[in-house]
């Protein structure tokens, strides 16, 4: 009876305790989060448990560097509609010798060699037998135009048109450089003192 009496009160009191000590450890750990939200909110708190993502490194490593802006920006101010933009119809820079020599030499010396006479280092692969151009036409393609006889049959602006559009096994220059380059490789051409062949 001793023992049932324990046993029965022993029973009884486990229950009092989970009505009343659950709840309270309940009330005890949201009390603990709450205080842990705001003291992280003001980014003090000393182990960032519930850290916001824009301080997660994993969100910031593909970013590239904030850099200032240049010191003479200006922010952008729209010019309405009353206004009308002048967009030149043909976009050209003066010409300088030493660069259009370059862009000569990088895209079209391969081929057409630096006298202009179709003499560059592509050009016997270009007409070899082996060449994709023989083997899809049965035939090995003649060598690279020379220039220096082109430009006596073409006029300016049609060199310029077929630079931008290719021809045969050119390519089309006009997907790779500016108009303003394409026009800078033209005059070089065209340059009788200072260009193709000089």
């Amino acid at each position: 009876m001793k023992l049932f009496g324990a046993h029965f009160f022993t029973r009884t009191a486990r229950r009092g305790y989970r009505r009343v000590a659950l709840p309270l450890i309940a009330v005890a750990l949201t009390a603990v989060s709450a205080a842990a939200c705001a003291v992280q909110e003001s980014n003090t708190y000393p182990i960032e448990i519930f850290s916001e993502m824009h301080y997660s490194q994993a969100t910031r490593m593909q970013e590239p560097p904030r850099l200032a802006p240049v010191a003479d920006a200006v922010p952008y101010v729209a010019i309405g509609t009353e206004q009308v933009l002048d967009v030149p119809e043909i976009r050209e820079r003066p010409y300088d010798v030493a660069r259009a020599r370059e862009l000569y030499r990088v895209n079209c010396a391969t081929c057409h060699g630096m006298s202009g006479t179709g003499d560059g280092p592509a050009s016997p692969h270009i007409t070899s037998t082996n060449s994709y151009w023989a083997q899809t036409n049965d035939t090995p393609y003649v060598a690279p135009a020379d220039l220096i006889e082109k430009r006596a049959t073409y006029d300016q602006e049609a060199m310029i048109n077929l630079i931008t559009n290719g021809v045969i096994v050119m390519p089309r220059f006009g997907n790779l450089l500016a108009e303003e380059e394409i026009r800078e490789i033209a005059t070089y051409i065209y340059d009788q003192n200072n260009g193709v062949g000089r």
